[in-house]
């Protein structure tokens, strides 16, 4: 169980996020000792009304041997929290009232990238067994797989670990909604759309070198040609899955539909009018609306030889324009709600991993149009 630190002085406030933070070690001091904060800390939380006497607090959260996530707890109405949140070195920001979907979300994404990061920093390594072994080389080989295409797409793995983050965080703030809670009830199945995220565009190994690497827009051959490549990652995978030996069951069996899906249906759209199949609403695999909004928004907020990287307000703004069209409204309903946290993401994994070349080189048109 994970630990997490609140610094606060209000009881009301604090009954609330201890409820919502149920199933974590939570420990509520009403001021802060530096001894409290050790590196079993995974998350510090600090009340508003805290925020001049934790302005050391925070330095050392952000230290090198710490790395340790903070968030600010706005109970009251605060002017420019994003703002005050920059500037003191806060993670992200909370606000009364607080949702368990939007807080837990939150706190899952930042924890997550935490560990990533001090792991990249001091090289963890985790015990030495079979099956960790055996999960370290899955892993491996998805990301091999996935790297290829983004190689021959003239992007980076950067883009993979974004997206693949973006689509959790996502997926962690809908499991709370009555509409999704069926199939996003668990923390493997949340799991799986993590991992399978990262395998959206391996059917760009498909389409020929004139016109995935070309410096501009396609016309419309070229475009009806691209618009082939989720068929042909669907096909890669239902081909891996023919060639395997034994029948497939269980976690298994769960990885490689949803690896179909987020592969086949990444560019369908809300109304019917995207492809491969034309699917609408509902008939949308819940990972693939996932990972439209993601994918959309990396692509915006990318470099391209053409364009410089566009602002997240940028991004956002075009993403709510496809609410109910492009987008399934609950999932840019979702991500409005977690917009700041998508941009820390891109701007984290962004410092840790830099990008070394630019991005897809066609533009966010042929993933919207």
């Amino acid at each position: 169980m994970k630990n997490i630190l609140i610094i606060s002085q209000n009881a009301v406030g604090n009954q609330t996020i201890q409820d919502i933070l149920c199933d974590y070690n939570v420990c509520i001091h009403e001021y802060f000792n530096p001894a409290d904060l050790t590196t079993d800390t995974a998350m510090l939380i600090v009340d508003s009304s805290l925020l001049e006497s934790s302005r050391e607090l925070i330095k050392q959260c952000n230290c090198n041997h710490l790395k340790i996530p903070s968030i600010l707890l706005s109970t009251d109405s605060i002017d420019n929290i994003r703002l005050i949140t920059q500037a003191t070195g806060f993670s992200d920001f909370l606000k009364a009232p607080l949702q368990p979907s939007t807080t837990l979300s939150k706190l899952k994404t930042h924890i997550n990238l935490a560990e990533m990061v001090r792991s990249f920093d001091t090289k963890v390594t985790v015990p030495d067994t079979h099956e960790n072994d055996l999960l370290a080389a899955q892993d491996a080989a998805i990301l091999c797989l996935a790297a290829v295409a983004r190689v021959r797409d003239h992007s980076t793995g950067n883009h993979i670990l974004r997206t693949q983050h973006y689509v959790k965080a996502l997926a962690e703030h809908l499991r709370y909604h009555p509409d999704y809670a069926h199939e996003l009830d668990n923390d493997e199945t949340i799991e799986v759309f993590y991992k399978t995220a990262s395998l959206h565009d391996i059917g760009k190994v498909g389409i020929p070198d004139a016109i995935l690497q070309k410096p501009g827009k396609l016309d419309s051959d070229e475009y009806e040609i691209m618009k082939r490549h989720p068929v042909h990652g669907y096909n890669a995978i239902r081909t891996a899955e023919h060639l395997l030996a034994r029948e497939l069951k269980g976690k298994a069996a769960s990885f490689i539909k949803i690896a179909q899906q987020v592969t086949l249906s990444h560019h369908e759209k809300w109304d019917g009018s995207g492809y491969p199949q034309g699917l609408k609403n509902n008939e949308i695999p819940i990972v693939a609306r996932l990972m439209a909004v993601a994918d959309v928004y990396d692509a915006i907020i990318s470099k391209r030889p053409y364009k410089k990287a566009l602002e997240h307000y940028t991004a956002s703004s075009i993403i709510q324009k496809g609410r109910g069209s492009f987008f399934d409204p609950n999932v840019v309903d979702a991500f409005l709600d977690l917009e700041d946290t998508f941009d820390k993401i891109s701007y984290i994994l962004e410092d840790y991993f830099p990008s070394k070349s630019d991005f897809s080189p066609h533009s966010c048109d042929e993933l919207m149009f």
